[in-house]
């Protein structure tokens, strides 16, 4: 077998094997209606985290995260490292809502920006919140500004 015949065999081996794999794709984490993990919810079941930050509050760690139904409509958690003492915030005007958007406040570790869109169409009130953590059993949110989609 000639050098040439087999560097051809290795490329080719190697081509297929690239385009014949599936493409890997980061796991898509889920959780149920009590802000707890659960990758075996079944689409009915279970929101898709679509925003996941860690904070420092008082000495103590936690996740800050919030979730995406299939509707689009959304919950907001917070839990400890690891999905522990997860539950849901009980702040009715964010978890009521459609979040558009979640950033951390560049102007304060513990609290983030929330845009919520008060419906899933166009021409639809929004808000956007600061949501501070830094007493994660007492969460302060403060309206910021509200206007209408579409404008």
């Amino acid at each position: 077998m000639s050098k040439t015949t087999l560097f051809s065999g290795l490329t080719l081996s190697l081509m297929l094997s690239l385009f014949s794999s599936p493409p890997t794709v980061a796991q898509e984490i889920y959780i149920d209606n009590n802000c707890k993990q659960n990758q075996q919810l079944n689409e009915f079941d279970r929101f898709t985290i679509f925003y996941k930050s860690e904070f420092k509050t008082k000495g103590q760690t936690y996740w800050f995260y919030s979730g995406r139904y299939q509707d689009g409509s959304t919950i907001v958690c917070i839990s400890k490292p690891g999905f522990k003492q997860a539950k849901p915030l009980n702040i009715q005007q964010i978890q009521s809502g459609y979040i558009d958007k979640i950033d951390k406040d560049p102007r304060n570790k513990t609290a983030f920006l929330v845009t919520v869109r008060e419906g899933n169409g166009s021409y639809v009130p929004m808000f956007q919140y600061r949501l501070n953590l830094s007493t994660p059993s007492k969460p302060a949110l403060t309206k910021l500004r509200t206007w209408t989609s579409g404008q």
